[in-house]
């Protein structure tokens, strides 16, 4: 590995596909919105104001805003928090692919 690369163990089930979904999260009471940055059937990569405090291993309650397609309410377990954004395993299948 060249120039301070890190080797990192792909932990994914499915590919991901860039998308640009708006989406709601509801933080206890206070609805946050955000923006999926890329998903998997059973994941999505959410990108929300840093202030956001989502807590690794937490579930809250996320409405998907996927293109052409009703509103799809599920719960999102967060599996990793970053300066990007969020990971979170989802409990219902999204539309991708």
């Amino acid at each position: 590995m060249e120039g301070g690369d890190v080797a990192v163990e792909e932990r994914r089930r499915q590919p991901r596909t860039p998308i640009a979904w708006p989406v709601r999260l509801w933080i206890d009471d206070e609805l946050v919105v955000g923006r999926a940055l890329d998903a998997s059937p059973y994941g999505i990569c959410v990108a929300t104001a840093p202030t956001v405090d989502l807590k690794v291993g937490h579930s809250y309650r996320v409405s998907v805003l996927a293109s052409g397609q009703d509103d799809l309410d599920c719960l999102g377990l967060v599996r990793w928090v970053g300066e990007r954004g969020a990971g979170l395993e989802t409990d219902r299948i999204l539309p991708v692919g």
